[in-house]
């Protein structure tokens, strides 16, 4: 566990709730005249994460984001501060659990989420993501905002009954240069196992990405298995780009063809037959719900809740500290889709695949070559981060990896695009034009023409010259008179 600072700017520091790959958890309060006291959640920037500007960058970028999206069903930001060199910034308390957690105590008693809280929960996260992706900007203009991170450890479940989507951390602007920057080869932002089809092969994506990873939560919640799960993350996004999904009512019989509809349309593999925005999928679910007869309020989800849970205390009341949570909360050592092994093979796709399961494999090779080195995979980002090596071996291997990246991405992309779209449009082959059979005998065949004797030729007679008069005309006589 990090160490706990006794006061960061005005917030003093009261116990940690958990930590991730660029920022740790804390649980702050402050306090003001009158015995004014407020709890709230602060987050600040792990110190080497402090030594890099990029993650410096992107932490206030999910400040400024979270502080610019005000809607009941998104954890707001109250404060952002420095002290000391450290940045941070505060958001409200939200005393619940997060699905992550709700699907191991609902695992662990090998029960079912009733249909009408899975449909309550989907509908207030894909309410907050339809807010997220439709704000603008200080001109009016559309920021395109996409999350990217959209999993059950990101969407809280209040013991009230509210819903509330959190950490923006790695949210995409659309139309900023600054964030376009940040995606560099070699590092994919997101959790590997809630990514998109177009997120994982580096395609353009936009806010239907958002909705296919909603509908992956979706799915677990109906069905508490984990959906994409492999032996790496190699083998993670390789059934997510070609693996095929199965309905959820394998794995719940009792499942409606009404919601199970709605879920395998959310996670459609082209982006085109999805649901356009957050907003329909919402629409699609609640439509589902009252004609199944489903109540979805917020009072029988706290009441879910407190029968799952208990009841808590706040955390500042109880002296206990939070457990670590895993993301695997089945307990399974895959998920419901497997990576087929047979179409990666036709799509040349190969993968050395370590115990660890940590990185994408290396492309097989004839020469030999060393050992690939360990690489460090943090829960939110997936960095390549080799061992130091000479000069000229980083250079290799940064090759290597950019190459092995760029060859994934374009065997994946092969294998998904028409066989008619693999080839220039110069170098196809034209389709071949076929005859109709006629089912009848054919004419006889025409004999040789007879050879004919010339016919004379007969020249025209000269045209005949006019005549000369032989004559002259005759003059009157005029006499004269003497």
């Amino acid at each position: 566990m990090a160490s706990v600072a006794h006061k960061l700017g005005r917030y003093e520091i009261v116990k940690h709730l958990a930590h991730g790959g660029m920022a740790e958890v804390l649980l702050a309060r402050t306090v003001g005249i009158e015995g004014f006291e407020r709890h709230v959640v602060l987050k600040r920037i792990r110190a080497e994460a402090a030594r890099d500007q990029r993650y410096v960058t992107m932490f206030l970028d999910e400040a400024r984001i979270a502080a610019s999206l005000h809607h009941h069903n998104i954890v707001p930001v109250t404060d952002i501060g420095r002290d000391n060199g450290e940045y941070f910034f505060t958001m409200e308390y939200v005393h619940g659990e997060d699905a992550r957690a709700l699907l191991a105590a609902i695992s662990r008693r090998d029960e079912l989420v009733p249909l009408e809280h899975v449909i309550s929960i989907a509908c207030a996260a894909a309410a907050g993501l339809h807010h997220a992706h439709e704000k603008r900007g200080p001109d009016r203009a559309p920021l395109g905002l996409i999350h990217r991170d959209v999993s059950p450890a990101n969407i809280l479940i209040g013991y009230d009954g509210s819903v509330q989507l959190a950490d923006f951390g790695i949210a995409k602007l659309g139309h900023d240069p600054r964030r376009r920057a940040e995606t560099q080869t070699g590092t994919l932002k997101g959790k590997v196992a809630y990514m998109s089809p177009e997120q994982c092969v580096g395609e353009a994506m936009d806010r239907r990405s958002d909705v296919f990873s909603l509908g992956i939560v979706l799915y677990e919640l109906c069905t508490v298995r984990r959906l994409f799960k492999g032996d790496s993350d190699f083998m993670t996004m390789t059934s997510i780009v070609l693996g095929y999904v199965p309905p959820p009512s394998d794995y719940r019989p009792d499942l409606p063809p009404e919601l199970e509809a709605v879920i395998l349309k959310a996670l459609a593999a082209k982006p085109e037959e999805r649901y356009q925005t957050a907003e329909e999928l919402r629409f699609a679910l609640e439509k589902a719900a009252n004609k199944l007869g489903l109540s979805i309020l917020p009072s029988s989800l706290a009441d879910f809740m407190k029968r799952t849970f208990g009841e808590r205390l706040e955390p500042w009341l109880v002296d206990a500290i939070p457990e670590d949570r895993d993301v695997d909360f089945d307990g399974s050592r895959s998920g419901v889709v497997s990576a087929p092994i047979d179409s990666m093979a036709s799509a040349g796709i190969t993968a050395k695949i370590t115990a660890r399961g940590s990185y994408p494999g290396v492309p097989r090779i004839e020469r030999p070559v060393e050992a690939v080195p360990e690489r460090e995979i943090s829960e939110r980002t997936t960095t390549i981060v080799p061992v130091p090596r000479t000069r000229w071996r980083t250079s290799l291997g940064i090759a290597a990896a950019i190459a092995s990246v760029a060859a994934f991405a374009t065997a994946l992309w092969l294998s998904r695009a028409p066989e008619d779209e693999r080839v220039p449009e110069g170098l196809r082959t034209p389709p071949r034009i076929e005859l109709p059979v006629v089912d009848r005998p054919l004419p006889p065949l025409p004999t040789a023409p007879t050879l004919l004797e010339p016919a004379p030729i007969v020249m025209p007679a000269p045209a005949s010259k006019p005549r000369p008069r032989l004559w002259k005309k005759a003059r009157p006589i005029v006499k004269r008179s003497k």
